[in-house]
């Protein structure tokens, strides 16, 4: 399992905008890691979507993810399902230390033949409505794909790692397989395209003057619409998430380069490099230097 977090990892984007998992294993489409959120500037991470699917789990303290329009709150011991290509954001729940394991798998791990991607993967995946499951212990197969969840990290980094990934993740699917076939299947929600391609509009576009316009252009709607869609799925502005996706990107750069400040600041779309200091230390809680140092300090 890798030593790094959530907010020291960096997923860079696909050409259709989705994120790229920096999967953990070369020929593995696996990423797992334990992290603390409320370490994370902003308590969290940023909005996204990825074709893995993924799987949260609260080891300690808890959580609160906005999941295709649904905030819900993951308790310890309680984990979420999350469906591929699905917006989401995951944030933590109050300042305390908490324990969360995050683990993202591309489909194509389960999709040894044709039959089997047919059979048991697509019809899952491709339900529109199944984007997420709240995994609790109350319901017994839940109990269930939690316990093998938690299992992970006791053996994640040995040689066999994906041998064991594989038999895992197997069991995994055939208890969600079991417990969703009488889920009746969805076309695609049309909305979910919709903030995908504005989400996607922002992370490609955050370097240059974005305009609320240009968002709710990506998406095909007014920008009435665009607001309305952000706030009530997300509960944050199209241009506050523009804001967010900058200082995100900003404290990546902070963390793996040496860039002056002020460099950073102008990459990232801001043409202020005092505005950027002061829209950071809001969202961190320190300023850029101050960030850069502790960082440092904890990698080293």
């Amino acid at each position: 399992m890798t030593d790094k977090t959530e907010c020291d990892k960096k997923s860079h984007l696909l050409a259709d905008c989705q994120a790229n998992t920096p999967y953990d294993i070369d020929g593995f489409p696996v990423s797992v890691r334990v992290e603390d959120l409320a370490a994370c500037p902003g308590s969290g991470t940023t909005l996204h979507w990825h074709d893995d699917v993924e799987f949260l789990a609260a080891r300690k303290g808890s959580l609160v993810s906005h999941v295709d329009g649904r905030e819900i709150l993951i308790r310890e011991g309680e984990g979420l399902f999350i469906n591929t290509r699905v917006p989401h954001v995951c944030c933590a729940e109050g300042s305390a230390d908490n324990q969360i394991m995050i683990v993202q798998i591309g489909p194509s791990y389960l999709e040894s033949l044709p039959s089997i991607k047919e059979k048991f993967i697509k019809p899952l995946i491709s339900n529109a409505a199944i984007p997420w499951i709240h995994l609790k212990p109350q319901a017994l197969w839940q109990k269930e794909i939690l316990y093998h969840l938690q299992s992970i990290p006791s053996w994640y980094q040995t040689p066999a790692a994906p041998l064991r990934i594989m038999s895992v993740f197997s069991q995994v699917w055939a208890i969600l397989f079991e417990n969703t076939g009488s889920v009746v299947p969805l076309a695609g929600d049309p909305d979910r395209v919709i903030m995908q391609n504005m989400i996607g509009c922002i992370q490609h576009g955050y370097r240059t003057r974005l305009t609320l316009q240009d968002i709710a252009d990506a998406g095909g709607v007014c920008v009435s619409k665009c607001c309305t869609m952000f706030q009530k799925q997300y509960q944050i502005t199209p241009i506050g998430y523009l804001l967010e996706y900058r200082l995100s990107e900003s404290a990546y750069l902070l963390r793996s380069t040496k860039d002056p400040v002020t460099e950073i600041a102008l990459s990232c779309g801001f043409s202020d490099s005092n505005y950027y200091a002061r829209r950071f230390h809001a969202w961190a809680g320190m300023t850029p230097t101050q960030y850069r140092k502790q960082m440092a300090q904890k990698l080293a």
